[in-house]
């Protein structure tokens, strides 16, 4: 686990998708100095700035994160398709990651 700092999620992104940064413990292995975010339309789903083991994501990535069936499941994600999704399609993204 690396402590670099690394905001891929810029004002722009948290703004236009209406992130909320979030206060749930996603996972004890985040890397120190990443964030995370929730989408406040829909429960469960998260947008963080490392994996799941405090890995940074790479420059233009983040972690779309969601609590399923199976515990806490998630996959990379650029962060330009972040920002041109609508909600909807978070939420079928979401919903194959929590089937998968």
């Amino acid at each position: 686990m690396t402590n670099e700092k690394a905001y891929h999620i810029d004002e722009e992104i948290i703004n236009s998708v209406g992130l909320q940064p979030s206060d749930n413990p996603v996972s004890s292995q985040l890397a120190t100095n990443a964030r995370v975010y929730e989408f406040p339309t829909l429960d469960n789903v998260f947008v963080m700035e490392s994996d799941f083991y405090g890995n940074p994501m790479p420059e233009g990535s983040c972690f779309l994160a969601v609590q399923g069936k199976r515990g806490l499941m998630g996959r990379r994600l650029r962060v330009e398709t972040l920002r041109d999704c609508r909600t909807e399609e978070i939420q079928k993204m979401a919903q194959d990651i929590s089937e998968g």
